[in-house]
């Protein structure tokens, strides 16, 4: 696209996206990075080549996409709008953080047996889908294949019959317009058959699945005419010539897909996946390698495999507790935390010291605005002491590396302090986590053991002037705006406060920052942790006396903060958009920050679900902030129910069984999830196993087994707690949580008359309990 046609279309769609810069281009559109200027969100926008759009028009187009919007599947890559702008035919999805499947192939050639089946399995779930609601695809290839995670998202849908219409009636080949992709082409669209179905599709995955396994299509010919006459007049060599490692049960599946005659292929992607998910067990022919029984490899070998696996294991195991692996960790170089401060005095009444140095070098940072990313105090705290206990057990050896994975931060600020005489000295230490090395160390400051206020400002000042000098002038700036550090007393209430905020003792830790702003009225951060609590303890009149406090000093508070307070009012006046536009840009400067959490959670609450899995995924539940917070895996899978994904809210929610064995709260999202999914044997199972299961779990899951149209089961699950409720011990029957229940599961069971009689006794007892007076007028 020349400059003056790109011009165009920014102008054309500047009302509504933002485009930042091409990410790719094929025969039929071009995509774009863009950002939904209502939305906020990153998007991925293709426009059509301008002669298909003229030849399309925006009537056929909008009408095949409107088809394909209809989809909604765990692997299909959904859209969020399409439309005409002066000329220019679009369509927006969502921009995924990951690589194609193109791209994949591009860079490893072939890929492992068990990676190919898992990538194909999702391609045909999203088809069998698709052609369930009869829209068959035309075009699948790894172009069209996006890799998110361990997951593949078919993209696309609808797009290429509205093209291969528009290039049949119009004759656009001569043009240079894709009429599809010869190197995946079945042999009737390679002879322009009119009567195609979705057999083609199942053709096009025999193609792909044969260049997963091998790094090759089927046919390679040096022009499209060349690749068009292969698929319809010859025979594509055996998979197995060219990998001799493909099991044959994948191998047969495979050729059975690129037969000529649809007649001859798979007739259903259903069958398809059927036999895939066969295959992706380990009886089914495809066992990675590592799972091999020991048997397999002859009589011979078996003590030696054995007494070897035990050795391999204990050195594997060792290496996993002794040495943190960056494997699997993406640490940010321009993300910086900073830890607490080891005590070298040998006064443990200085402790506080340490945590009073790195949380003052975090404010300084924090100044800093969006230019620099950091690790809120809270969240280095927390980590900074589980990375200690860990190196205490011996588990950990690299403390500063250790740090940087539970943040996933590439720059690390530590280092300790020392009784000098009658003074104190302070080290610091700043390391890049990703190498190891040592950037650079600040010279040593030291003052008095009287003074401490004063001398740890002075080591944050020597901090942020090193950073500044060194890195970015930025940081002295930064230093300055953020001021002076707060008294010894108001920390001491501050450090109180956090201790208490992640055991949610609100209401003390509530106490202890607003009393450490009452010591230090410039210490604003006081404040802004106070928020927390005050928003879980629903104290209205307390939070917009808190707000008014930080507007009248908003021109003092830290680039992050700001975004805090404004996020706290958009919050006090219900003003979603400003909500969710503040916590996004917080985030951004503190990506495993509460605002981040906060941010996904109110996503949800918009009932923008997709959005909210995106934010999620930016998340590291095992590391830093979430460790050991079994709300994000129910967020997650709450998700995926919102959007009908119940295969995946199902595996999100027993990735947390799995975690979190002793959390009884998460019984009733499982048997939620297994409800959506009708496996009723497996939720009666669940449901009567639970000692206290009339109160809630019956109410929940029933209603869930009703909306899926499995009315018998979920009468069955409410006249179960109708009878155990009405047989429960009378001093545990007349309480009012369970006549509560009792009422709500009549209801539910539309006994209405019964349940009237309940609930109207309740709220003639409690006429202010609104739970009862909203049930009463249901």
């Amino acid at each position: 696209m020349d400059e003056d046609t790109f011009g165009r279309l920014k102008e054309a769609l500047s009302s509504r996206y933002t485009i930042e810069r091409e990410l790719g281009s094929g025969g039929m559109a071009t995509v774009y990075l863009a950002e939904d200027l209502k939305l906020h969100r990153k998007v991925a926008l293709k426009v059509l080549r301008p002669k298909l759009a003229s030849a399309l028009g925006p009537d056929r187009f909008l009408q095949e996409i409107d088809i394909a919007a209809k989809l909604n599947h765990p692997h299909i890559l959904g859209l969020f709008d399409c439309g005409e702008a002066d000329g220019f035919l679009y369509y927006v999805m969502p921009y995924v953080e990951g690589q194609s499947l193109r791209d994949k192939l591009a860079k490893e050639g072939e890929l492992p047996i068990v990676d190919a089946v898992r990538i194909l399995r999702d391609v045909v779930d999203a088809l069998n889908h698709a052609h369930k609601h009869s829209v068959v695809h035309r075009d699948i290839k790894p172009d069209n294949v996006m890799l998110s995670e361990r997951h593949a998202l078919v993209t696309d849908f609808g797009v290429a019959k509205a093209v291969s219409d528009a290039t049949g009636a119009i004759g656009l080949t001569t043009e240079g317009v894709a009429l599809g992709t010869p190197a995946y082409m079945s042999p009737e669209q390679a002879s322009a058959d009119p009567h195609i179905d979705h057999r083609a599709d199942i053709y096009a995955v025999g193609a792909v699945a044969y260049e997963l396994l091998t790094g090759r299509t089927p046919f390679v010919g040096n022009t499209q005419q060349e690749l068009l006459a292969a698929h319809v007049t010859q025979a594509p060599e055996h998979v197995t010539k060219h990998r001799e490692s493909v099991p044959p049960a994948l191998a047969e599946l495979v050729m059975k897909c690129l037969e000529k005659k649809a007649a001859d292929r798979w007739q259903t992607a259903d069958e398809l996946l059927a036999r895939l998910d066969e295959l992706a067990t380990p009886s089914g022919g495809v066992t990675p390698t590592g799972m091999l029984p020991v048997g397999s490899a002859g009589g011979r070998w078996k003590v030696g495999i054995v007494s070897g696996a035990l050795v391999v294991i204990v050195a594997v195991i060792l290496i996993l507790v002794l040495i943190p692996s960056g494997s699997e960790v993406t640490l940010d170089p321009e993300r910086i935390v900073v830890s607490v401060f080891h005590n070298e005095t040998g006064d443990q009444s200085l402790d506080y010291l340490g945590r009073q140095a790195g949380h003052g070098i975090t404010q300084g940072i924090r100044g800093g605005g969006d230019f620099v990313r950091f690790t809120p105090w809270e969240v280095a705290l927390q980590s900074s002491q589980y990375v200690q206990r860990e190196a205490e057990a011996g588990r950990i050896r690299d403390v500063v590396r250790a740090l940087a994975e539970e943040t996933g931060s590439g720059t690390v600020i530590s280092g300790a302090y020392y009784a000098d005489g009658d003074s104190i000295r302070f080290q610091v230490d700043i390391t890049d986590a990703n190498s190891g090395d040592l950037l650079g160390s600040p010279e040593p400051v030291v003052g008095s053991h009287t003074a401490t206020t004063e001398l740890v400002t002075n080591v944050r000042q020597r901090v942020l002037g090193y950073l500044a000098v060194t890195f970015d002038e930025r940081f002295g700036a930064s230093a300055g705006e953020i001021g002076r550090l707060p008294t010894y007393e108001a920390y001491q209430e501050f450090d109180r406060g956090l201790e208490l905020l992640p055991q949610y003792e609100y209401g003390e830790a509530l106490q202890h920052f607003l009393h450490a702003f009452e010591l230090d009225s410039t210490f604003f951060t006081a404040l802004i942790y106070a928020s927390v609590p005050i928003m879980q303890e629903r104290r209205p009149q307390e939070l917009d006396s808190l707000i008014q406090i930080l507007e009248v000093h908003e021109n003092d508070l830290a680039e992050y903060d700001r975004h805090w307070m404004q996020f706290l009012r958009g919050f006090r006046d219900r003003d979603y958009d400003v909500v969710l536009r503040e916590l996004s840009h917080a985030s951004h400067i503190a990506p495993q920050s509460r605002a981040t959490y906060l941010h996904a959670m109110f996503l949800e609450l918009r009932n923008r679900p997709r959005e909210e899995l995106s934010v999620l995924a930016a998340i590291d539940p095992s590391r830093g902030a979430m460790r050991g917070n079994w709300l994000y895996w129910n967020r997650k899978a709450f998700a995926h129910h919102m959007l009908g994904e119940h295969d995946w809210e199902l595996e999100a929610i027993r990735q947390a069984r799995e975690l979190y064995p002793g959390e009884d709260m998460l019984r009733v999202p499982e048997m939620v999830a297994l409800a959506a999914l009708g496996q009723i044997d497996e939720v009666n199972e669940l449901l009567f196993a639970v000692e206290d299961w009339p109160h809630y779990p019956a109410r929940i899951v029933g209603r869930e087994l009703r909306a899926h149209g499995n009315l018998e089961a979920a009468q069955e699950v409410f006249d179960r707690a109708v009878e155990l409720l009405r047989t429960l011990p009378a001093e545990e029957g007349t309480g009012r949580g369970n006549r509560y229940s009792l009422g709500y599961v009549l209801y539910l069971a539309e006994e209405w008359d019964d349940a009237l009689e309940v609930v109207e006794a309740l709220v003639a007892e409690y006429p202010r309990e609104r739970d009862y007076v909203f049930l009463l007028g249901a």
